[in-house]
């Protein structure tokens, strides 16, 4: 049996001790459950159940679908290469609680990505690591907008680890808002295909939280309690020898500058810039250098903060653009070794 209670742990709460606890509830919860359509009312992880209750100050958001925090549904800690040399840390995964939590979408969700749920609890979480390992290799996996994204801002970062798709995102960016020809719209749905397929497999992405929700308040979150969360992040990233380090959201240097006020400047702000996209563009286009330590190490890393802006989700060429401003942000701070 994999669960292990981990609420009272005063070292940091690795990433696998989180999926082993949250995961082996989850499988209880939906194997002792019958029928599923019955199962809302149970409760649900509790780790979740939990955060969702300390989340956010008073009851602004009490009544507000989009900021809960998915219980039942499938958590989301991470996707594709955990050793890989390059990881985008996000908020959680953006799902609307009402409709991750849908038992049968759950059941549906686990069976369509091949995750073993018949053979016992710790098959069922060795296989769901296994999948998500390999989360765009799988026959399921449909192009998303977000991971598009993040094919494009990497499209021009050095030795990340992920291969090149040749002709991406030159052709996306040539024929954006074009009507183009049946042939080069089977060519471009082929590069996104593969793109993104490879960006989710050869690199790693983390979330903050696990748990999804349609939104998440970054003015009114409890930083306090995300602190473990932030721990086990650290832990993770940390635990392999990387390159690159994003952080995909502007909340993240708050979120830093309070963890530093407790661990004695484990993260330093070295340069806090804001760089137009281009000479001829006034785009608030900003990102931060910091630096963190942790168990002794020092790597510098970038907080992407524009990366979230959602008029750059199709900008493709603007989107790129910004990947380079802050890849030759981050460059010079990389240790020779590294670059």
């Amino acid at each position: 049996m994999k669960q292990q209670k981990i609420m009272e742990q005063q070292t940091p709460i690795t990433l696998d001790e989180r999926i082993n606890q949250d995961l082996a509830e989850l499988y209880n919860i939906l194997h002792k459950s019958v029928p599923l359509k019955a199962i809302k009312g149970v409760g649900g992880i509790s780790a979740a159940v939990e955060l969702s209750e300390k989340l956010y100050s008073g009851d602004k958001h009490e009544d507000d679908d989009a900021y809960e925090l998915s219980t039942l549904g499938l958590p989301g800690y991470f996707t594709g290469n955990r050793d890989a040399k390059t990881v985008m840390v996000m908020l959680n995964p953006g799902i609307s609680a009402m409709e991750n939590d849908n038992p049968l979408k759950t059941m549906k969700s686990i069976k369509e990505l091949g995750i073993d749920f018949d053979k016992g609890e710790d098959k069922f979480i060795d296989s769901y690591k296994e999948k998500y390992s390999k989360f765009g290799e799988h026959e399921s996996y449909k192009v998303g907008a977000f991971d598009l994204k993040q094919a494009v801002f990497l499209s021009a970062w050095e030795n990340t680890g992920i291969k090149a798709t040749d002709g991406f995102p030159q052709k996306l960016i040539d024929n954006s808002g074009k009507h183009n020809n049946a042939a080069v719209i089977t060519e471009i749905k082929s590069l996104k295909e593969k793109a993104t397929g490879k960006v989710l497999t050869q690199k790693l992405q983390l979330e903050l939280i696990p748990y999804a929700s349609r939104k998440f308040d970054t003015h009114n979150a409890n930083l306090e309690v995300l602190m473990p969360y932030l721990e086990t992040l650290l832990h993770e990233i940390f635990n392999a020898d990387r390159k690159y380090i994003i952080f995909c959201s502007n909340f993240f240097e708050r979120l830093f500058k309070a963890y530093s006020k407790k661990k004695n400047k484990c993260f330093e702000i070295v340069i806090d810039k804001k760089n137009p996209a281009s000479e001829s563009e006034s785009d608030d286009v900003h990102c931060t250098l910091v630096k963190i330590t942790y168990n002794g190490q020092t790597k510098p890393a970038i907080i992407a903060h524009t990366f979230s802006n959602q008029s750059l989700t199709n900008a493709y060429e603007k989107m790129q653009k910004y990947g380079k401003q802050c890849y030759k942000n981050l460059n010079p701070y990389l240790s020779k070794e590294n670059q």
